[in-house]
């Protein structure tokens, strides 16, 4: 099918398209002008599009998709991180050390220091050692002269150094805060530098300096390369502050966004929003704002998730609730009737529980259609949830690869719970929309490990988890695109190859349907456009 235009300005030819498109799942060549695609069909279809000026890809049998779409991603705070923080995602605690260091000599004294990406099953892990966490104590051997703040992978737990500690006013006798913990000795009840979920929102926002707009601006250039890199084209930033969606929109005007970004505005901008006349979906096909994000339990990662039964090993460990049910349905109340879209993370089956109680409080007082309310990670789930999710039309947006990247942890929960985890299977089976999501940089943010990782259910390590939730490839590669744009209200202008969407596409070295589901991670993204412009490759 072509559009009426004249001819097109870029041509694809003789490549293995698959289009996402139940009325024409593969084609041959594709056609792109001003931003779209104008035709998608055989070579003999399009040739009528090629001019003189076309410019004319002969693929020679390689595979074009939709863009890759990750529904929950942290972008630009990532790409901020990137710049300015240590990347602790190393082997040993040395290391770990060794980075913090580096950074605290290029710091004045008495500044903070940040590092990112710790994790505590895989620091000085052995055959015969689980991993280890940070203490206050591992972080003043690498200064005194710093306040020292570490975020967790999973960036529910953060790890502070006695500095830190101090600036913050946190000692022996603080009481933990509502929603939050302070991590302690437990023989002496000293402070052990580890602040769980809402304790350290003091800190985070109160006492760590805002970023500069050129770090700002440099991060989103960093993590929009990174991202275009995997084949991303689209993501929906999963907390995004008034400072961010500012760099957005200046990056933006400068030509350095080379993503779609949906931004999940996170909770406090509300009312600003809302007193301004705004409703999700303000913006164009480039920059929009989306949803409202919420936080409602604690983190799969570090095993804070809020559960009906206690982790595997404990008789009373439930994990962290970090709001309470009246607030819950407060917040969701007041978001729903002003017509917005609410995201609330929540991962433990109570806490989901929670969040669609509120949900449907707010539907039954103020109706309205197609909402499309989303819980993000949506983790641990059950058939009764499933059905009240169905009802209400929420969207899941589960980690893709955590059963790969985080096979160790998996033991936590049990064989048991994890046939009910990261049910990617029993959404579809039940008629809920789920979408491909990393939740980066608890999750690592390639697509194509997303991929494998649901179609597989296999950890690093080759050992399976909850194979009852396997998905086909294509199925897999759904999720990844139009189920995406699904969650974001744009299906109509994405997430598949149709003459007159979005002309954004990824070129890839194998067909993921016809290599070993095992290898799938590994299959190169050679070309990333978006809006017909090349971004990556090429």
């Amino acid at each position: 099918m072509t559009s009426s235009i004249g001819k097109a300005d870029t041509v694809i030819k003789n490549a293995n398209i698959i289009t996402i498109d139940t009325s024409r799942p593969k084609a041959q060549a594709l056609a792109m002008t001003h931003g779209r695609f104008a035709g998608v069909g055989s070579n003999e279809d399009l040739e009528g599009l090629i001019g003189p000026g076309t410019k004319v890809l002969d693929l020679g049998g390689k595979t074009v998709l939709p863009g890759f779409i990750d529904a929950h991603i942290h972008v630009l705070s990532s790409g901020i991180r990137h710049v300015m923080a240590a990347d602790c995602d190393v082997p040993t605690l040395k290391q770990v050390q060794a980075g913090l260091k580096e950074k605290a000599g290029k710091t004045p004294a008495g500044q903070w220091v940040q590092g990112f990406k710790f994790d505590d099953t895989k620091t000085d892990r052995t055959a015969s050692n689980e991993g280890r966490h940070l203490y206050r104590d591992d972080l003043d051997a690498v200064t005194t002269a710093h306040p020292i703040l570490v975020a967790h992978r999973a960036g529910h737990v953060y790890y502070m150094n006695t500095a830190a500690l101090e600036a913050a006013g946190f000692n022996d006798e603080t009481p933990d805060p509502p929603g939050g913990r302070l991590g302690r000795d437990p023989d002496t009840g000293r402070l052990n530098g580890m602040i769980f979920e809402r304790a350290i929102d003091p800190v985070r926002f109160g006492l760590i300096p805002v970023e500069t707009e050129e770090v700002r601006r440099e991060g989103l250039r960093t993590i929009c390369g990174m991202l275009n890199r995997a084949g991303l084209t689209s993501v929906h930033d999963a907390r995004v502050t008034a400072e961010e969606f500012q760099t957005y929109q200046d990056g933006k005007a400068a030509g350095e966004l080379s993503l779609r970004v949906y931004a999940l505005m996170w909770y406090p901008q509300f009312p600003a929003l809302r007193d301004a006349g705004i409703k999700s979906g303000l913006g164009d096909d480039l920059l929009r704002i989306g949803g409202i994000k919420m936080v409602a339990d604690g983190a799969i990662a570090t095993r804070t998730a809020y559960l009906s039964q206690p982790y595997e090993g404990s008789q009373c460990d439930h994990g962290i609730l970090a709001m309470e049910q009246d607030e819950i349905e407060e917040q969701v109340m007041v978001m729903h009737r002003a017509g917005f879209q609410v995201c609330i993370h929540a991962n433990g089956d109570l806490t989901i529980d929670m969040v669609l109680t509120a949900y449907e409080k707010a539907q039954k007082a103020y109706p309205r259609v197609n909402t499309r309310h989303r819980i993000e990670h949506c983790t641990l789930v059950n058939e009764d949830l499933l059905m009240r999710m169905k009802a209400l039309g929420c969207i899941a947006t589960p980690f893709c690869t955590y059963v790969y990247h985080h096979g160790e942890k998996m033991r936590y929960y049990g064989e048991k719970r994890l046939e009910w985890m990261f049910a990617q299977r029993s959404f579809i089976d039940s008629g809920v929309v789920s979408t491909g999501a990393t939740d980066y940089p608890p999750g690592p943010f390639e697509p194509l490990l997303g991929i494998q990782s649901c179609v597989t259910r296999t950890d690093s390590t080759g050992k399976e988890w909850g194979v009852n939730q396997r998905v086909s490839v294509e199925e897999a590669l759904r999720l990844y695109t139009l189920n995406g744009a699904y969650a974001s209200f744009e299906e109509d202008s994405k997430g598949s190859i149709e003459t007159g969407k979005l002309a954004d596409l990824v070129v890839l070295g194998s067909d993921p349907n016809k290599v070993d589901p095992l290898g799938i991670k590994d299959i190169a993204v050679e070309r990333t456009i978006v809006g017909g412009e090349t971004v990556y490759g090429g």
